[in-house]
């Protein structure tokens, strides 16, 4: 038997999203000004998981690893949603292997989500999952 040890239900996805690189020290939530595009292809309250993510060069991932940068999200659950902003943390990272097609897949954990943006995903998972 497999024990999930997740604090929120996760649900498969296929949500577009903008993201930018900025420093941890970064507070405003704005939209993104230059954002590259990626897919979430899961997400719970606490996080998402991020595919077809731009080839995203080694001093960024470095810098996402360590701290020193986050990415600023802004995503749209759907049309009748409003448009959600969000910083998030590097968890995991699976780079492709060179013989594969594919790109840079990611683990992001929300952090200093906004309660209605932290409402309106857990309660967008609840619908989805159901």
């Amino acid at each position: 038997m497999i024990n999930n040890q997740r604090l929120f239900p996760r649900v498969k996805v296929d949500l577009k999203v903008g993201f930018e690189f900025v420093k941890w020290s970064e507070t405003a939530l704005d939209h993104c000004k230059s954002p590259y595009e990626a897919s979430i292809t899961d997400i719970s309250a606490k996080g998402a998981s991020l595919k077809d993510m731009p080839d995203i060069n080694s001093s960024h991932m470095k810098k996402l690893s360590n701290g020193k940068n986050k990415i600023r999200l802004n995503l749209l659950l759907s049309e009748d949603n409003e448009s959600i902003n969000t910083f998030a943390r590097l968890v995991w990272s699976q780079t492709p292997d060179e013989k594969a097609t594919g790109s840079q897949h990611c683990g992001f954990e929300f952090i200093d989500i906004p309660g209605s943006a932290f409402k309106s995903i857990k309660k967008f998972v609840d619908l989805e999952s159901n």
